[in-house]
């Protein structure tokens, strides 16, 4: 009866969450230390941005399937600000990121056609991918002392059905950042392969480190950058994002042609905060610079708790809002979460949901209030330390990551 869309889709609650939804019913209080919605996080937001979404224009509906012009020019003129020129033109508005994948998927694959994919990596892609019958091919992304993309290895992966090369910068969940030779061979590895390559940039923003963001430019292969307010502004329920084409003259009007007619389906953006979008651009300062401070005050935590303990250690991220943890310990990451969850009472997610292949990882957010965030990982760092000890459990194990 059903499509066969959902033939990969859980059929059930992940034991983690169910004993969640079981403890948090009996009353019990849940540390959630994967809490990643900035307005639930006590975030101090600029006051009067309900008022900018209040205008008469909202009650006109003058649809335009790339987005307002007035919107376009405002979300370039951002990026000037920040240093890379980009043309309103070359900008296609979009309810959000994950609504950009699947304009993309539909721009660049029949169904059965192939796109390359980071592991560690985020795991909404695969349901993404799912629902337009799109195959994802992952590449690895190794590890000594920065996370690095295998291009001997990409090479092969890449088959005749192969059509996009997904750059996730930074990446999600290790945080780290391309360099400039590693956007160079991104670059070069998709025109040789004929490849269209998405940028993933919605953590740009977020610098945790002493290095810089480095854009993505291209009058070579077609680079589609995907951002929005969603992480840039910390406005999730706004639902804007965007989708800006580069490359060489030609191809970019063509997918632009091709895209507009696909977002012309649809008309998913709304009137409101396209209408309010270049006032709301305006607080980005403010808003960025409050969440900064609490990932900046959590990961500090997070290093004197690691430097504390002889069964932790942090991966330590260049940008983004997410912390993977490494534990030192012979033991699955699942099964870990899960007496986190059962007797510890925090909330973390097991590193195989990211395609971390080895090791106990466990990835945690960093946006979380600062005293819970303290707490929550102070109890991951207790039982790791009684795990080590235990009969049940082993010895500290020595990474095979360097620092």
């Amino acid at each position: 009866m059903f499509s066969h869309r959902f033939g990969n889709a859980p059929e059930a609650l992940n034991p983690q969450w169910r004993a969640r939804l079981s403890l948090e019913a009996a009353g019990a209080r849940i540390l959630d230390m994967t809490l990643a919605n900035p307005t639930l996080a006590g975030i101090p937001y600029p006051e009067g941005i309900p008022a900018l979404l209040n205008r008469p224009s909202v009650l006109r509906y003058r649809p335009s399937p790339r987005g307002k012009p007035e919107t376009r020019a405002a979300i370039a003129a951002y990026y000037a600000s920040r240093g890379p020129e980009v043309s309103a033109e070359d900008l296609i508005l979009t309810a959000s990121t994950s609504e950009a994948y699947a304009f993309l998927f539909k721009l660049l694959c029949d169904p059965g056609d192939e796109i390359l994919i980071p592991i560690p990596g985020y795991p909404l892609f695969d349901a993404l991918a799912d629902l337009e019958h799109v195959k994802l091919v992952r590449y690895p992304l190794r590890r000594d002392t920065r996370w690095r993309a295998d291009f001997g290895f990409l090479r092969s992966l890449v088959s005749t059905r192969c059509k996009a090369l997904i750059l996730v910068n930074p990446n999600n969940p290790t945080g780290h950042l391309a360099d400039a030779s590693e956007i160079r061979a991104y670059l070069d590895f998709a025109a040789e392969y004929g490849l269209a390559l998405i940028v993933d940039e919605v953590f740009r923003d977020y610098l945790l480190g002493d290095r810089a963001f480095l854009p993505v430019a291209s009058s070579g292969p077609l680079v589609f950058t995907l951002n929005g307010f969603s992480k840039m502004l910390g406005l999730p329920q706004l639902k804007l994002g965007w989708i800006h084409v580069g490359g060489a003259r030609e191809a970019v009007q063509a997918a632009l042609g091709h895209l507009e007619w696909i977002a012309d389906a649809f008309l998913s953006v709304n009137t409101p905060v396209q209408d309010a979008a270049g006032d709301l651009l305006k607080l980005d300062r403010a808003v960025q610079t409050a969440i900064l401070a609490r990932l900046r005050a959590n990961l500090a935590t997070a290093e004197r708790l690691a430097a504390e303990s002889q069964c932790m250690r942090i991966l330590r991220p260049e940008a983004g809002w997410y912390l993977v943890l490494d534990l030192r310990l012979d033991e699955e990451d699942e099964s870990l979460a899960q007496e986190l969850i059962e007797t510890g009472r925090v909330y973390v997610y097991p590193g195989h949901l990211f395609g971390f292949e080895e090791g106990c990882r466990l990835v945690i957010s960093l946006l979380g209030p600062e005293t819970e965030f303290s707490e929550g990982l102070g109890r991951i760092s207790a039982l790791a330390a009684a795990r080590a000890q235990s009969p049940r459990g082993a010895a500290p194990r020595q990474s095979a990551d360097k620092d």
